[in-house]
């Protein structure tokens, strides 16, 4: 009798091992996927961002060029108005240094 009450908690004991060992194992699969699903949406957020990223360069290359060209535009019509008013104070200007010169 004390034999089987005996064999009867070797066995529940046995039993508890075995479930102990299933649940840790269980845990650690469930660990494994999870950090796996972690790194998965790390990579993901990732790309996203360097994609956006990539994006706001492209944009912001996009306007700095359009800027250039824009200041470009503007710099060669002040140059151009610049030289045109210097260009009819030209023969003033050299008729005003002969007549100096002359007149000297």
């Amino acid at each position: 009798m004390y034999v089987d009450v005996i064999k009867s908690i070797t066995d529940a004991e046995e039993a508890a091992r075995q479930e102990k060992q299933t649940a840790q194992a269980r845990a650690k699969n469930e660990m494994a996927e999870a950090e796996k699903k972690g790194q998965a949406a790390l990579a993901e957020a990732a790309a996203r961002a360097e994609e956006e990223n990539k994006k706001r360069m492209q944009a912001s290359d996009k306007k700095a060029v359009e800027n250039a060209l824009k200041l470009e535009s503007e710099t060669s019509e002040l140059r151009e108005r610049i030289r045109a008013g210097a260009v009819s104070r030209l023969d003033p200007a050299a008729s005003l240094i002969v007549e100096r010169i002359v007149n000297s």
